[in-house]
């Protein structure tokens, strides 16, 4: 008799393990948590949404874990942990790991860069962008690559990067007639300044992580690994270096490390970061224009005279510029939040002299005629004007929200309209011309002239717009104010006709207060093909720098399908900073 063949015993499946996200580093708190990826979707990602969580993307927290330390971690963990510190500010993009694996860890990019230490890195560099004109009208396009075979050559490879390439975003208008502060005056304040190199290494931190950003670079993860170790070292060193006493060198290399952060964060954070380093640069400002008391005169003197010593008028271009600096981003965190400005008054008039940053440094340049002199001075005068408006329409919204009556309301709304009137009817005769020129044609100075000033006329068409939505809290102004809708249509066909490349990143602010008050769908569809392009733009070039602008496109995108939500719609205009 045959016995039956046993059927085989199959072998107990393993319990399944859930496998964590490896690089959770933006996102929201919750799914940082989790370690699960998020879309970060606002204002709820599609995981809070799912399980009824409440989404925040605040990460105030996260820099008071960073800490000195006094060698090298040896274990994994050790490794990652500067990489946790630096969360949204210093990833690109969920996608600027294609080709590289999503299984792979993070301390075999630490192992990459021990064993391809001797790798050359083939790098480009935009340095040619900013030496014609054509250039400067077009979008920036790479010049030849060049070598650097060297492993420790890596530090000043990241720092000329910064230099001749990222310098050309942070001043939009990088042209003939402006000398670009990053590239000019911050060098010299390196070399002078006696604030522990961390000016220099916030721009390593920024050269680095953009050619972590760029597609086609070699090594990409090892120039993402030392942005954000970088970036994590400065950020514990600008804290313990703000309570020392320091020379007034020192103290503009701080301010100028908190700006440079500030705005780090503000174009590719995916939260409301930014705000630390804002606040931070407000404490070093009020630290450098306070009177110093007798004792800390004494403690300060010897370096004082020594730096003061040693470049003696580079001190008073350095202060305009950081002044307009500052000012930049604080009048643009005043209409973000609308809590009004951190600092009180028209200080970049007051302490910096006149304005300095988006048009160029003019103490620094000698204009090419006297005629463009004069119009470039006349420009930046009509900014500066422009941001007093914002600044107090930003008041305007704050004292609404602390129950201001409503014929104090009135009073408040129809003054500051009224300064926006005036400055309509008192602009320079360069603004006169756009009316009769649709593109800027002519020689490069006019070029240049026409696009600075349809810049800041969109701009005060804005404040018309802002002011409204301020007052009204509303959504669609454009189809209930006929003054709204013209200053809508105006603003689009500036930006249509005055701007292009890069250079429409200087009028984000007015698309995304003109877009919040249009009801039209065709102005609805151009400006979501122009942001598009802008994203488009900014993951072939610049990566790491334009979540900003999806961010802009996300606001844009609720408030047109979630017209009355406008308390919604606020929380997500207060978390990005739009200058």
């Amino acid at each position: 008799m045959v016995k039956p063949e046993r059927e085989p015993e199959t072998a107990p499946l393993p319990p399944r393990q859930r496998k964590w996200h490896p690089r959770v580093f933006t996102g929201c708190v919750n799914c940082r948590r989790r370690h699960v990826k998020c879309d970060e979707r606002t204002p709820s990602c599609t995981n809070c949404t799912r399980l009824s969580l409440p989404c925040n993307f605040d990460r105030r927290f996260v820099f008071k874990a960073v800490r000195p330390s006094g060698s090298r971690p040896t274990n994994r963990r050790g490794r990652s942990a500067p990489r946790r510190v630096s969360a949204g500010s210093m990833t690109s993009s969920n996608n600027e790991d294609e080709g590289e694996g999503e299984g792979e860890g993070e301390g075999e990019g630490e192992e990459e860069e021990d064993e391809d230490g001797k790798t050359a890195l083939q790098l480009v560099s935009n340095a040619e962008s900013v030496s014609s004109s054509a250039a400067w009208a077009a979008s920036p396009a790479p010049a030849p690559a060049f070598t650097l075979p060297a492993p420790d050559c890596r530090d000043a490879l990241y720092y000329h990067h910064f230099l001749h390439t990222v310098s050309s975003y942070l001043i939009i208008y990088d042209t003939h007639a402006n000398a670009n502060p990053y590239r000019q005056l911050l060098p010299q304040l390196v070399v002078m300044g006696d604030g522990g190199h961390l000016l220099r290494d916030a721009m390593r931190a920024l050269g680095a992580m953009h050619l972590s950003a760029l597609p086609g670079v070699p090594d990409r993860r090892i120039h993402r690994g030392t942005a954000e170790r970088t970036y994590a070292s400065v950020v514990t060193r600008l804290r313990d270096a703000v309570s020392a006493p320091k020379a007034p060198a020192a103290d503009l290399e701080l301010l100028a490390t908190s700006l440079l952060l500030c705005m780090l964060e503000q174009m590719s954070s995916a939260d409301s970061s930014w705000k630390i380093h804002l606040v931070g640069a407000v404490q070093i400002f009020h630290s450098l224009y306070s009177p110093r008391t007798a004792e800390a005169a004494r403690s300060v003197g010897a370096t004082c005279s020594s730096s003061s010593s040693s470049s003696p008028l580079l001190l008073p271009p350095l202060r305009r510029f950081l002044v307009s600096t500052m000012s930049y981003l604080d009048v643009a965190a005043a209409c973000a939040t609308g809590g009004g400005p951190l600092i009180p008054g028209d200080y970049w008039e007051t302490l910096g002299g006149g304005w300095e940053y988006n048009l160029g440094a003019p103490s620094r340049v000698q204009a090419r005629s006297s005629a463009m002199g004069r119009t470039m001075a006349q420009l930046r005068s009509s900014w500066s004007r422009v941001m007093s408006i914002q600044t107090d329409i930003s008041r305007f919204a704050k004292l609404l929200r602390s129950g201001l009556d409503g014929r104090q309301g009135d009073m408040f709304r129809g003054d500051i309209a009224h300064r926006i009137r005036n400055w309509h009817d008192s602009v320079p005769d360069i603004f006169l011309r756009l009316d009769d020129e649709g593109q800027p044609t002519g020689d490069d100075e006019h070029v240049e002239a026409l696009t600075a000033a349809a810049c800041i006329l969109s701009y005060a068409l804005a404040c018309t717009v802002y002011l409204e939505r301020v007052a009204s809290r509303r959504v669609g102004s454009a189809a209930f104010d006929p003054a709204v809708k013209q200053a809508v249509d105006r603003i689009l066909t500036l930006v249509a006709g005055f701007s292009r490349g890069t250079h429409r990143l200087a009028m984000l602010w007015a698309l995304l207060t003109g877009g919040i008050a249009t009801v039209d769908a065709g102005q609805q569809a151009l400006l979501r093909e122009w942001l598009t392009e802008m994203k488009s733009f900014g993951f072939k070039v610049l990566l790491f720098l334009f979540l900003h602008v999806s961010r802009v496109l996300d606001t844009l995108e609720c408030a047109w399908r979630q017209g009355g939500h406008y308390d919604e719609l606020e929380a997500m205009i207060s978390s990005n900073l739009v200058p």
